[in-house]
């Protein structure tokens, strides 16, 4: 399938900012509303359960992905990659999920949406679309423009901290990548950089957005390529 092979040379060339443009996802990806729409990711995990489960977090901390939009439009949901080391955890309620403005990194600027007690289940890329996930009445939808920096951010309820059967966010196998990836660290009570705590990959948390006016499948894909800090041609030295 050729945009298999186009998205594959993509990955390859441009991992930052990682518009991991799903072969769905940006050639026909369809929601009822019959939209299409543009997943922003920055790790590189294939599918959940292929990362490592991130067990180092306690009550009140925070993880959070920064993104960059490469079109005008709405970020309609978020999604996390949620697992354990040997399966079978129960779901966890945790305290909040926050889009907010970007800042300056790593902390996160104003509040744009709220997203409240999300429940994430263990092996599952656990999506939100909804301010109110218990029931599903107010939808998420934060208005963006393209170039435009935002962050996605979890905070923990649970401790997972050295529980080896904790459920947690995973994080993928190849590195980090620079200035997208942010932890608030409780003691200190401030937001700093995850390489500079040993993380050793990028979050799976992800965004996605709905571009406003619908655009063709052809110009979704042509400026996931070349807006502006959406995709590189060349992947960074690590």
């Amino acid at each position: 399938m050729r945009t298999s092979r186009i998205l594959t040379q993509l990955r390859r060339m441009a991992r930052p900012a990682r518009v991991w443009l799903a072969c769905l996802a940006i050639v026909s990806s369809t929601v009822a509303a019959g939209a299409s729409e543009i997943i922003l990711q920055n790790d590189s995990t294939p599918a959940v359960g292929q990362g490592t489960p991130l067990i180092n977090f306690i009550p009140g901390e925070r993880i959070a992905g920064w993104f960059t939009s490469p079109v005008a439009g709405d970020i309609v949901g978020v999604q996390f990659l949620w697992s354990s080391t040997f399966g079978g955890s129960p779901t966890m309620l945790e305290t909040a999920i926050t889009v907010s403005s970007a800042g300056v990194f790593p902390a996160p600027g104003a509040t744009l949406a709220t997203i409240v007690a999300p429940a994430l289940a263990d092996g599952v890329l656990n999506e939100f679309r909804y301010l109110d996930p218990s029931f599903d009445t107010m939808p998420l939808q934060v208005s963006v423009t393209a170039g435009q920096t935002f962050v996605v951010d979890l905070e923990f309820l649970n401790t997972n901290a050295g529980n080896q059967f904790a459920s947690s966010i995973e994080i993928d196998l190849d590195g980090t990548l620079p200035g997208v990836n942010s932890i608030f660290v409780v003691g200190p009570n401030t937001w700093l950089d995850s390489q500079l705590l040993g993380v050793t990959g990028d979050f799976g948390i992800r965004a996605i957005i709905k571009p406003i006016p619908e655009p063709s499948s052809y110009i979704l894909l042509l400026a996931a390529i070349f807006a502006t800090g959406a995709v590189r041609l060349f992947r960074p030295a690590r």
